[in-house]
């Protein structure tokens, strides 16, 4: 039996080599092209409802208004944004990838036409939206949501203005950012008493075929027990953290799919790719004997984190 992914001590990065962390992000900020983006947005797991609306909540207790502002760091294709658009929140979309802004700005469209935002829109733990990848907005980019402002820009330099901000949130992307910068950063934008939130889905790992299937795909950001985002104490206060665990309906070509997604994949030779795609049909096919086309009920747990920005000078608790 392979072994669990360990705990991770508290407050201490996922990825600790920032060379690897540089260049296992630049395959989606640097890399990335239109088709691979689509791919992403169409197989990339939704977020618990439940979890969203904390979140909104846990802006509204610290004094945000009823149409929070927004900075989304990481946006990646806009699968978070458009939830928050759909919950009356004005977002800062910040993501470096121009192929991956693309996508965002054609499905937030998508989601200002039908108007019925996404709860992809009425989505549950374990319903998905289509995955069939699309490559062309219903309407044009100008006709995008005008709550949305999207930023072709890191999450350590986001160009947002001073304490323009009530809640800063970063949700499948935290790891790839420079901790000491993008904590600058976050304090620098965030109002005083402002919400910062790192939500992540993770495949759940203490399911035996699970924790399997994720060393064959080399899913690196696998759930650590005990671990919380690295922030300094004399800035933001400790962390409140909420745990979900779900299952997500997905046929065995879908998984195949998936693990085209990940970094590692993204950022791995032909070699590489061939052999993990060998083993994933032996495993698939072979080891689970799953049915091709028939959906399976693969588990996720997803983890929200939030913290308080402390206003200078104040007691550290």
């Amino acid at each position: 039996m392979p072994s669990r992914p360990k705990p991770r001590p508290a407050q201490q990065a996922l990825i600790t080599d920032p060379e690897r962390r540089r260049r296992l992000g630049a395959a989606f900020a640097d890399d990335t092209s239109l088709e691979e983006a689509w791919r992403y947005d169409a197989l990339r797991p939704r977020y618990p409802q439940a979890l969203l609306d904390q979140l909104l909540e846990t802006a509204g207790h610290s004094g945000s208004p009823a149409e929070p502002v927004i900075a989304e760091l990481g946006a990646g294709t806009g699968i978070l944004t458009r939830e928050l658009l759909a919950r009356g929140a004005r977002v800062h979309a910040v993501e470096p990838s121009a192929a991956m802004t693309e996508v965002l700005r054609a499905r937030s469209a998508d989601q200002q036409q039908d108007r019925e935002p996404g709860r992809e829109l009425g989505l549950e733990p374990g319903q998905e939206p289509d995955l069939e990848p699309r490559h062309e907005p219903r309407l044009e980019p100008g006709h995008e949501d005008p709550r949305l402002q999207v930023h072709l820009s890191t999450a350590e330099a986001t160009g947002l203005s001073q304490a323009s901000c009530d809640v800063v949130v970063a949700a499948q992307a935290w790891h790839w950012f420079d901790d000491d910068l993008v904590q600058e950063e976050v304090r620098r934008i965030l109002r005083p008493h402002g919400v910062l939130a790192v939500l992540a889905n993770y495949l759940d790992t203490s399911v035996p075929w699970v924790h399997r299937l994720t060393r064959i795909m080399r899913a690196g950001d696998v759930y650590r027990p005990g671990w919380t985002p690295p922030v300094d104490p004399a800035h933001f206060s400790a962390w409140e953290t909420t745990l979900t665990r779900w299952e997500r309906g997905i046929t065995p070509e879908q998984i195949r799919e998936l693990g085209t997604t990940l970094s590692s994949w993204l950022s791995a030779d032909e070699s590489a790719r061939a052999r993990r795609r060998s083993n994933l049909d032996w495993y698939l096919d072979e080891h689970l004997a799953l049915t091709p086309g028939e959906p399976v009920a693969l588990p996720y747990l997803t983890v929200l984190h939030t913290s308080v920005s402390r206003v200078p000078g104040a007691p550290v608790s």
